[in-house]
């Protein structure tokens, strides 16, 4: 098998998955997992024709090891073409704001990680580099498998089940999935909550400010609960957004410093750097102070526990 040189990871069968990538070593959170660069890429708009034409272009065994790799689409494709379908990762931005990558590419290594609905590593492309890095989104032990999230994670078990076997072809059994009476039930509303915050935060629509702060705290208890940390983020950008209106600065530099540390672990420290700014100066924030002046609270607030959050 084509591999990284790496002593820190190895492919083997998994039961009821094919082949995995399983650690050799700890690793910690925010840490790289594994670095690849593509062995081909293609555009949005590609066919059989395209993928073949690409492939020509690689050594004789790096054309095994791709055909090696699984395809979930049967004959709706061609052989060559399902391949790809099946193990394309995103060459750029992909994510809930509306970026598209332009390009998906192949990885040998990369295709190895199956998935989990609570997974532990996430993936990043690295434009600088032309590399996409697989972080580790926890702490992992020698001996875990290492899993990615191919579909929506917030979601109840029925759906994301069903988008899983429309598109790749499997029914996900993952710990989240297994679960079964009320832990599945507590579950589904977590992650059904935390998809509706998500998705209205998305749109700037966090209410008054302290409901804002208030709804970021939440959900990062469920993120917690649900072990889904590359949200984190996400949410802490809510909290600091709706500190820095209300000039609420100290609190908004607390805000700012969780999302640095969650963004770093997750994406990088290119991505992170966003956050740099912030941390050391929260009223250079564009929105900061076009709410007036109230007090909020910080993430970690003694506040929260006291209000049952």
């Amino acid at each position: 098998m084509t591999f990284p040189s790496t002593d820190d990871l190895y492919i083997t069968d998994v039961p009821g998955k094919g082949k995995g990538i399983i650690a050799l070593r700890y690793f910690q959170r925010g840490e790289t997992v594994l670095a690849e660069v593509p062995l081909f890429t293609q555009s949005i708009v590609r066919g059989n024709a395209s993928v073949l034409g690409a492939l020509a272009q690689c050594t004789p065994e790096q054309q095994q090891e791709f055909f090696r790799l699984h395809s979930c689409h049967g004959d709706r494709y061609a052989q060559a073409l399902g391949i790809f379908e099946t193990n394309v990762l995103p060459c750029g931005s992909n994510d809930a704001h509306g970026h598209v990558a332009q390009q998906g590419g192949i990885f040998l290594a990369g295709a190895r990680f199956n998935h989990s609905c609570v997974p532990n590593v996430n993936n990043h492309w690295d434009a600088a580099r032309g590399q996409l890095v697989f972080r580790a989104l926890r702490d992992i032990e020698a001996g875990e498998e290492l899993c990615l999230g191919y579909g929506r994670l917030l979601a109840k078990r029925g759906e994301r089940r069903a988008e899983l076997s429309a598109k790749f072809g499997f029914d996900c059994a993952c710990e989240a999935c297994s679960l079964e009476g009320k832990a599945l039930v507590a579950s589904d509303a977590r992650r059904e909550c935390l998809a509706m915050m998500y998705s209205a935060h998305l749109r700037g629509s966090y209410g008054d400010p302290f409901e804002g702060v208030g709804e970021a705290v939440l959900a990062l208890r469920f993120l917690r609960e649900e072990r889904l940390p590359v949200y984190e983020s996400s949410f802490c950008y809510s909290g600091f957004h709706c500190c820095a209106a209300v000039s609420d600065f100290t609190s908004a530099m607390s805000w700012a410093h969780r999302a640095f540390e969650a963004s770093r672990a997750a994406f990088g420290d290119d991505h992170a750097c966003y956050w740099k700014d912030f941390v050391a100066n929260p009223s250079s924030y564009s929105d900061a102070s076009s709410l007036g002046k109230r007090t909020l609270a910080g993430p970690d607030s003694s506040l929260w526990n006291v209000l049952g959050f």
